[in-house]
Parts: structure tokens; C-alpha cells; sequence
């Protein structure tokens, strides 16, 4: 089959949306349509995109038998997205579910179990993963000869950003760990293995009075490799040097080198022999990524292989954000597990 067999139907035609739509456009997939209740929105994402098919009822956009993935943006809360991964599994449609799955895990757990019980393949668009310069990164990370062991690393995303009177984003009792440090949990995962424990601290900055939630964290996390690293997350930096989503900085160090940079551009610095490669790609986080990891999944599900991000194994994800409150509340670091098993 060719990508354009898989006709994708996205339900939530908020803000995301959009950077879903292009990055699809850019890889030539198929859209069917989208399911919207605004009707505003929907006029206007179907204009913009030129979809044919748009509706308020996301039962009648599914069950379209051109529907084969169903993509879903919708907020980030179980009573939102348990019906419509309910519907779509039982109707046996793949889905593609934007991140986080759910910011608590015991609500992700039952998401996952729903799409297990009608075995439904279901991906969470971890979208940090797909970045054209981070996927330039790995063929220096995975080969010793450039960095040696890999032993520390650190993200740091720090800007001022207050989404202020928004309808629902910032408004619960989780938010940039949950909604901001997923992305990095996914990415340091895919780096580096399964990660061992999480110590975390956070705080809130009274003078962002829209936002309920954290609006810093600052999170050591230590892998079952030995890699350890500092993931930092300060969305209420007032300071004249930001390193804003989606140009935070990281750093990978080895025993032979280091790899530094953002999703703009990156240098790998050697010692052995000395030296400094600046590795070249294409494309940027938005919109880019989200159309790379949309045509990964297409492809794995076209030819019957393993996909990255699925939704089982991405609740280890999940569980570094439960990891990281249960940190500040019981101040220790927490195992995985604690929450996992073993």
C-alpha cells in the first residue's frame, strides 16, 4: 500500500491541530476530515486545509470507512478522550493520540487498556522524538568513537510563557511537568533506556495567576544504563537569556565528547581527534516533527512492524510525570518500580 491508503481523521481542530494538518501536507498523507464541536474552528481549519469532510460528531468522522487512523487532539483529560479512543476501538481504527496520553498514569492505564481489549494500535505522538535535528544527534550518540560513554545530559527550556486566561490549558493541577517535561521524558527515554528514579522540585509563580499548576520543575533523573542527567523546565523565567519550547538546549556528555545544541542547530565536539562536526538536517520541530512521526506510524502500521511510542510502553513516559509529583510531595526520589514493577 502507498501512505495515501491511510486515510487519517483528526478529531480536535484546536491550535495543535494546524501543526498536525501542515506537517501531514508536507509528507503527503491523506487526510478524510476532522470532527470539531466549534463550529468557527471547524469553517476555519477546513478552509485553511482544504478538508472535505468536517463535523461536530466525532462518532459520524470514525466510522467513515476511509478512516483508518484517527488522530486525536482533543485537551489532554479522561472524560474527553476515553469516549473517542472507546469508539475508535471498537470500530478497529489505529489511533495517534497527542501528547501527554493523560498526565496522571492510573487515568493513562485505562486508555491503554481500552485500545488492548479491542486491539486497536495505538501510538502517543511524542513528537520531541521526530525532530529532524535531534534525529541528527543519534548517529553521533549511538557511536562510541565520537562521544564514548554517554553519562550525563541536560535540557533546560526556560522562558516566560503565561497561556493567561485560556479555556482549559494551565487551568489543573499539573501543568509544565506534565504538559512541557513529557516531551523530555519521551526523548531521554529514547536516548538512553528505562529510566531507574526521579527526584524532582518545583514551584509556582503567584504572579501567573491563570495557571493552577507548576511553572517550574527541576527534575534529576538517573537511567538503568548509569546515564543521569538534570531535565529543567522554568516557564516562569523573567531573565534576558531564553532558551525557549522549541529551542531548549541540550547537552549530551560522554567520556569522548559532547553533543550540544537545539532543534535549530547542533555541534558535536570531539576529543579523539579533536575536532567539531556540525551535523546537517532538514525541517524544525513545528511542523516538521509531527508529520515525521504521523508518516512512522503509517509506515510500521502499512508493513506490520513495531512502532515507536506505543502506547504501553509510552505509560513509562507517564510514569515519570506521577514520579516527579510524588518526589515534591514526599520530597525523595521515587523508582520506577515503585509505579511500574519490576
Amino acid at each position: 500500500m502507498a501512505r495515501s491508503d491511510w486515510g487519517i481523521g483528526i478529531v480536535g481542530l484546536g491550535g495543535i491541530a494546524r501543526q498536525h494538518l501542515e506537517g501531514y501536507r508536507r509528507q503527503g498523507l491523506k487526510v478524510v476530515g476532522g470532527a470539531e464541536i466549534d463550529e468557527a474552528r471547524r469553517s476555519a481549519v477546513a478552509r485553511d486545509f482544504n478538508l472535505s469532510f468536517v463535523t461536530a460528531d466525532y462518532r459520524e468522522l470514525i466510522a467513515r470507512a476511509d478512516v483508518r487512523i484517527v488522530d486525536i487532539t482533543v485537551p489532554h483529560t479522561l472524560a474527553l478522550r476515553q469516549p473517542i479512543i472507546a469508539f475508535a476501538a471498537q470500530h478497529q481504527k489505529a489511533m495517534f493520540v497527542q501528547k501527554p496520553l493523560l498526565p496522571y498514569l492510573n487515568e493513562a492505564r485505562q486508555l491503554v487498556a481500552i485500545a488492548e481489549r479491542h486491539g486497536a494500535p495505538m501510538m502517543v505522538n511524542q513528537n520531541s522524538i521526530f525532530v529532524p535535528a535531534f534525529r541528527a544527534m543519534e548517529p553521533y550518540l549511538r557511536d562510541e568513537k565520537y562521544l564514548g560513554t554517554p553519562y550525563w545530559f541536560q535540557i533546560e527550556n526556560v522562558n516566560w510563557f503565561d497561556p493567561g486566561a485560556h479555556g482549559w490549558y494551565g487551568k489543573a493541577e499539573r501543568w509544565v511537568t506534565s504538559d512541557m517535561a513529557i516531551h523530555h521524558f519521551a526523548l531521554v527515554r529514547h536516548w538512553f533506556g528505562e529510566w531507574d528514579s526521579v527526584y524532582a522540585l518545583m514551584a509556582h509563580d503567584d504572579s501567573q495567576k491563570h495557571i493552577k499548576g507548576d511553572t517550574l520543575s527541576s527534575l534529576l533523573v538517573r537511567f538503568q544504563s548509569g546515564v543521569q542527567g538534570l531535565i529543567l523546565n522554568n516557564w516562569s523565567y523573567r531573565g534576558h537569556r531564553p532558551r525557549p519550547h522549541s529551542t531548549e538546549e541540550i547537552t549530551i556528555q560522554g567520556t569522548r565528547g559532547c553533543i550540544s545544541g537545539n532543534s535549530k542547530e547542533i555541534c558535536v565536539t570531539t576529543t579523539d581527534p579533536p575536532a567539531k562536526i556540525y551535523p546537517t538536517f532538514r525541517g524544525d520541530w513545528f511542523p516538521d516533527a509531527f508529520g515525521n512521526a504521523m508518516a512512522h506510524f503509517v509506515d510500521a502500521l502499512d508493513t506490520g512492524t513495531p512502532f515507536l511510542c506505543e502506547a504501553r510502553d509510552n505509560l513509562n513516559a507517564v510514569a515519570m510525570i506521577e514520579a516527579a509529583y510524588l518526589s515534591v510531595k514526599e520530597q525523595r526520589a521515587v523508582r520506577r518500580e515503585e509505579l511500574m514493577g519490576s
